[in-house]
């Protein structure tokens, strides 16, 4: 089996968690891999950049017959589930086997304007850019206004997957509520939502625990259903 791992906002390749869901699934995995969905260009980061980034990153993976579990974190998330709803025009609906979705950012469409307030966002499109935290970076870099731009027609909840999704969100995360997770379920077949006491960043070692756990236990029922 393969994996993609789908790494958050003014995050990398390097993100702790992804290098560490990376370690517990070593045995289980033919490949796994962290693509860089900024491209190392952070500045002119959009949303179909990283949509192709993703769609790359799937066509990369060696392609043996065995199906892609595509995890993402935060935006990440979000993505997956994108790249998921929209995988036949990305030509990759054939490689992608199951989704793990943890803390995913739905609803960040909106939730960036209510963040940023009318008045940051006029400032965004007029300076062309704005500061935001890169975690990898370590330190504030500008993101331009095509980033914004490129999500407004975005839905704020991906369409239906065709293939099974599992959600692991954290019930006091501060970042993006987990009702959004709880609205994708609900609206959508074959959802499996794990809501649990945590905030964004489900770092705790239990948290960790289930996150591998579920990945795991995603690889299992797909290598069941290859030998029926």
């Amino acid at each position: 089996m393969h994996a993609l791992y789908l790494h958050g906002f003014g995050s990398g390749p390097l993100t702790a968690k992804g290098v560490a869901l990376g370690r517990r699934l070593a045995g289980a995995l033919t490949t796994y891999a962290i693509p860089d969905l900024e491209g190392g260009d952070f500045f002119n980061l959009t949303m179909p950049g990283i949509l192709a980034r993703v769609a790359a990153a799937v066509r990369a993976v060696p392609d043996d017959g065995r199906p892609i579990v595509l995890i993402g974190s935060s935006l990440g998330g979000y993505v997956a589930a994108q790249c998921a709803a929209q995988s036949a025009a990305m030509e990759v609906s054939k490689r992608i086997g199951a989704l793990l979705l943890i803390a995913p950012a739905f609803g960040f469409t909106s939730r960036w304007a209510e963040r940023q307030g009318s008045a940051g966002v006029a400032a965004w499109q007029r300076d062309g850019s704005l500061p935001f935290y890169h975690f990898a970076a370590e330190r504030e870099l500008p993101l331009g206004v095509g980033f914004y731009q490129s999500c407004l027609a975005l839905p704020e909840l991906p369409a239906q997957s065709p293939v099974p999704v599992v959600i692991v969100h954290g019930r006091q995360d501060e970042t993006v509520d987990h009702r959004h997770s709880l609205a994708y379920a609900t609206q959508r077949d074959h959802v499996e939502l794990h809501l649990i006491d945590g905030d964004h960043r489900l770092t705790e070692p239990r948290h960790e625990e289930l996150i591998a756990w579920c990945a795991g236990d995603q690889l299992k029922r797909l290598a069941t259903a290859a030998t029926i």
